[in-house]
């Protein structure tokens, strides 16, 4: 309950930008976090310790790395000329978190875990079908200050990009954003499975394409949806998707509502128009 109401919070500021200039607001260059990254800039940032319990190791943990404020201070970034924060992870996950949310709760980016040996900075975990670990960068949050949603935490960061709302979330965004139910479902889409998915292929890629060519409403019963959305692994033997208990009944419905929107405004609706679109990014 708590968490459904942060997200409504920024969910009014997202509408904001949405009908105001602001959503021309600056981009710059990513920032690519290879493995020289922190090795070129070490003596310039401070670098410091976070303890955390992760969604990934699911225990009390010390990390080494930075605050994000830093890094972006040392690039020049003023977060509060931002809309839009979004890290891309080596397996095609991709979250996009509001650019006041960042500054509001001083995320840390971990590097490696401190308690293992030098030359390991990672251990491996088993994640449903696929062994993964938190490398090469981790962002984390402090849970005993701020609370944020799960998905936040994103795991095998390689890559920060900076965006307008319009350019992040583009062809997702719903065409009658004065229906308050129809935004609250893509606001939860964006923050709980935009990671992983997409709509109208803007979003992550590590899952399913959740609009075009067909939307998942066209095929899938709100009652499946739900379902699986709960227990994936009572479905599909080794299935990537975690369940989803942090959402509540009404939230996915609320998402649902938002895709059978969305199935009334897709970008192609065949799969030889929507692979020349995939070409095309």
């Amino acid at each position: 309950m708590i968490l459904s109401k942060i997200l409504i919070k920024y969910l009014y500021i997202f509408i904001f930008l949405f009908f105001t200039n602001h959503i021309l607001a600056n981009t710059r260059e990513p920032i690519l976090l290879d493995e020289s990254f922190f090795t070129e800039h070490n003596k310039k940032l401070k670098r410091d310790q976070f303890e955390a319990t992760s969604p990934l190791y699911k225990k009390k943990k010390t990390y080494d790395g930075y605050y994000l404020k830093d890094i972006f201070k040392f690039k020049n970034i003023d977060i509060l000329k931002l809309d839009v924060v979004t890290f891309e992870a080596k397996d095609g996950f991709k979250i996009s978190i509001p650019a006041s949310f960042i500054n509001e709760n001083d995320p840390f980016l971990s590097i490696r875990d401190a308690s293992l040996a030098i030359g390991k900075n990672w251990e491996e975990v088993q994640d449903g079908g696929r062994i993964i670990d938190g490398g090469p960068y981790y962002l984390m949050w402090d849970l005993k200050k701020y609370k944020v949603p799960e998905n936040y935490w994103a795991f095998g960061v390689v890559k920060i990009l900076f965006q307008s709302f319009k350019e992040t979330y583009g062809e997702s965004i719903p065409e009658n954003t004065s229906n308050k139910k129809i935004m609250q479902g893509f606001q939860i889409y964006q923050s709980s499975c935009s990671g992983c998915h997409s709509v109208n292929l803007v979003g992550g890629t590590l899952g399913l394409e959740m609009n075009v060519p067909k939307n998942f409403t066209e095929y899938l019963s709100k009652r499946f949806i739900i379902s699986y959305s709960k227990s994936p692994s009572s479905y599909r033997a080794n299935a990537k998707m975690p369940p989803q208990h942090f959402l509540s009944v009404n939230e996915i419905n609320l998402v649902i509502a938002y895709l059978e929107a969305m199935k009334y405004n897709k970008v192609c609706n065949t799969d030889d128009s929507c692979q020349k679109l995939v070409s095309k990014k």
